[in-house]
């Protein structure tokens, strides 16, 4: 990333491929749940007790989904390319920073099924993480605003000092999302069951 009027195809591709796979296993989590959801909405008698728990449990299932993956990332490092960088420290930042923003993603994915687009879901929040990784690269004063570059240990302030985002501000801004998700789906889901869908 030393050169600014390069494309950074290799940084792009490096973190789109560990999000597209992290997207690919969360879809094909929630299409599995979607053949019975009729069923178990029916059971749960309340779409939005309903929501509380399909919401809460599919973070959970996209935690575990997150150190499956950060922890084969890592082994892949370890004994494939044979190249281990970083202290206990910074594997924790690293972890805490790709956790909350796979969960962010994981709520955004939650809320946008609530809208009845989920086929364009996946292509969209890529497109979205890519769109806001090359805006950051490439209008470097604004990157610390940019949404894809908030789970990067090397893009935080405590690898990059003069450009890099705050952690506590990008995990309260993530949380923040991670309610709002929560609960505008709540609403929009409350209105189909006033309408009898």
């Amino acid at each position: 990333m030393d050169e600014m009027d390069t494309f950074p195809l290799v940084p792009l591709g490096c973190w789109l491929f560990p999000i597209g796979i992290y997207l690919l296993i969360i879809s094909f989590r929630l299409d599995r749940d979607k053949q019975n959801r009729c069923f178990v909405i029916a059971r749960y008698g309340w779409i939005q007790k309903w929501w509380k728990h399909y919401f809460l449990r599919n973070l959970l299932n996209g935690i575990f989904v997150t150190v499956s993956l950060l922890t084969l990332f890592k082994l892949i490092d370890l004994f494939v390319l044979h190249m281990f960088t970083g202290n206990l420290k910074e594997m924790s930042v690293i972890f805490v920073l790709w956790a909350v923003h796979t969960m962010t993603l994981s709520a955004l994915f939650l809320f946008l099924e609530t809208l009845r687009i989920k086929k364009m879901i996946p292509a969209g929040l890529l497109l979205l993480e890519g769109l806001t990784f090359l805006s950051g690269f490439r209008f470097r004063k604004s990157a610390r605003f940019m949404f894809g570059v908030w789970g990067m240990y090397v893009q935080s302030n405590l690898y990059e000092d003069m450009y890099g985002f705050s952690i506590i501000s990008v995990i309260i801004v993530q949380g923040t999302i991670i309610i709002a998700c929560y609960w505008l789906g709540s609403y929009l889901l409350k209105g189909k069951e006033m309408e009898g869908v």
